[in-house]
């Protein structure tokens, strides 16, 4: 199973006031790591197409190969 978290990242002063700022992190099951062939550190390209998330490693990490 794939799950989203939403992380706090940082405050930040704006036109408005203080607003916080997150990220979000997915996390990958090994099997499926492993499945793509992909290492820690791979650079990975996300692309959201028909509001799907489509994860890719770059090109650069492509040509590596």
């Amino acid at each position: 199973m794939v799950k989203l978290q939403r992380r706090f990242a940082y405050r930040y002063k704006s036109k408005q006031g203080t607003k916080a700022h997150y990220k979000y992190v997915i996390t990958i099951p090994e099997e499926v790591v492993e499945e793509l062939d992909w290492k820690e550190g791979t650079e990975l390209e996300p692309k959201v197409q028909d509001r799907k998330l489509v994860v890719e490693p770059t090109l650069l990490q492509k040509k590596e190969k």
